[in-house]
């Protein structure tokens, strides 16, 4: 069983060589300390400089309450992970308790068939600095992010492989045994322009005052860097062999490109005698440089009006105004593609051991020699560019605000699994007081989405002229969908 666990670590290695490098820099949703607070929505009130990556129709908001200028300095900063691969409540079940770790655990975590697989994301986003103007009729905004989106799946037959070994009544068939890692991470140049469509006095006896905006954000995107492995197999026991049918590809760019590169051509000599590990070795500040560009675009509208008639009767028990908000948006359109020495290598063979006692195992020298000259067997691709999509997402949602109350929802959905991006339909929730005008009080909920149903809160100061916040994420039950958390900073906000 020694070369079987050695197996199983040369896939775990194989990973983490290609997929931690980008963890390491380590969202395609964006979250200010305002959003996250109330359930990750935003749709329809997310202003200033944060609207170009939300909805830019938003930058128009808020004339009444705010001066037209916002500088950020170091002006927001987010972090999320999560997915059903982090399932807490299974892990601290099975692997916290000092017993065995059986079969039961992978029941739990992934269901009984094989083939079921679980994923996780986690995604960083950064605004190192950004502004956005505000006119009467118009308002511009420029804004620099730089992003990092990390995903990462592995199914039933692959964890059972790391945990309870390689067992015949398990493999007796060809059962599948796979994984994958992708990590990409690049910078954003957004200019948002929004624009007032249209004014209405009155809307059938409910609503006043009602303005349209519209508001579009195109990007121009840097890419620094990618790395991915797809690894599917399938893998048979039988009374007296071992078959593994397996193929992968991955992906890299920049220096690791070249490590991976020499490493195949020293293993065209017959002699060779060296280790993968002797030739990669990946360098974190080849991360930061340009490897590539795209473009993308962020668009959507607004409407805005003061509540009327029986609507504003219904909240007259609270004081102050009464606003009701609107917004559809779309967000992350385009692709970025690496183009500066990218990679691409895969391997498609079939390993059999066979006539020697599985039980034994195999001698070290022997299993070194069959992951060098089986499982890295690589070839390289003539294809020299790696284009990756955005995390596209469709998004609908409403705010109310009634004095110093707010009450906000959204409804999002992803088009592509990229990150923390997920098809399905994610549900935002949030309410906040206004504590002496000047103290956010928030909490939310949200469902939907990569992970189990989370909570979020947050507070901070919000003056007319200066913001400082905070919120947080959490998931109470990561039994369904595994675990999930995150945070997020306004960073230093400036008005005037």
């Amino acid at each position: 069983m020694n070369f079987l666990k050695q197996l199983a670590s040369f896939l775990i290695v194989a990973g983490l060589i290609i997929g931690c490098g980008s963890a390491a820099q380590a969202q395609s949703g964006h979250y200010s300390a305002q959003s996250l607070g109330l359930g990750g929505s935003g749709t329809a009130y997310l202003d200033t400089y944060h609207a170009n990556f939300v909805n830019p129709a938003n930058l128009m908001l808020n004339a009444d309450t705010k001066p037209s200028t916002s500088i950020g300095l170091l002006g927001g900063l987010s972090a999320m992970a999560g997915g059903p691969l982090m399932n807490i409540s299974v892990y601290n079940r099975h692997f916290t308790s000092g017993d065995v770790v059986g079969p039961g655990a992978l029941d739990e975590w992934f269901g009984t068939a094989m083939g079921n697989s679980r994923a996780m994301g986690m995604e960083v986003d950064v605004i190192p600095l950004a502004g956005a103007w505000r006119g009467e009729k118009m308002a511009f905004s420029l804004a620099f992010r730089n992003r990092a989106l990390l995903s990462g799946s592995t199914n039933r037959g692959f964890s059972e492989v790391l945990l309870t070994g390689i067992r015949q009544e398990r493999f007796s068939e060809p059962e599948p045994v796979n994984f994958s890692s992708k990590g990409i991470a690049f910078s954003e140049i957004s200019a948002g322009f929004s624009y007032r469509l249209l004014e209405i006095p009155t809307l059938l006896g409910f609503g006043e005052n009602i303005k349209v905006f519209a508001g579009v954000a195109p990007k121009f995107l840097i890419a620094h860097y990618t790395s991915s492995i797809d690894f599917n197999s399938t893998l048979q026991v039988t009374d007296n062999e071992v078959i593994h049918d397996f193929a992968y590809t991955f992906t890299s760019v920049g220096e690791l490109t070249n490590q991976f590169e020499d490493y195949y051509q020293a293993r065209q000599d017959p002699n060779f005698d060296g280790e993968l590990s002797d030739f990669v070795d990946p360098d974190g500040a080849s991360f930061t440089e340009a490897q590539g560009s795209g473009f993308g675009l962020d668009m959507g509208g607004t409407v805005e009006m003061d509540l009327a008639g029986p609507l504003k009767e219904a909240f007259s028990w609270i004081e102050g105004e009464k606003k009701l908000r609107v917004g559809l948006s779309i967000t992350d359109i385009g692709s970025i593609t690496y183009d500066s020495n990218a990679g691409q290598f895969s391997a498609d063979e079939t390993f059999t051991w066979e006539g020697i006692d599985i039980e034994n195992g195999l001698s070290d020298n022997f299993a070194d020699s069959v992951r060098q000259e089986i499982y890295q067997n690589y070839e390289p691709s003539d294809d020299k560019e790696i284009t990756e999509k955005l995390p596209t997402k469709l998004n609908f949602g409403a705010q109310l605000q009634a004095g110093k109350l707010g009450f906000a929802f959204d409804l999002q959905k992803g088009l592509y699994e990229t990150g923390m991006n997920s098809p399905r339909l994610a549900l935002g929730l949030g309410a906040e007081y206004k504590l002496f005008n000047i103290v956010p009080l928030r909490v939310g909920y949200r469902t939907g989405g990569l992970t189990s149903s989370s909570i979020t809160f947050g507070t901070g100061i919000e003056l007319r002229n200066f913001e400082f916040t905070v919120a947080g994420l959490t998931v109470p039950n990561s039994e369904n969908r595994g675990s999930g958390m995150g945070g997020a900073w306004s960073g230093l906000v400036i008005r005037f």
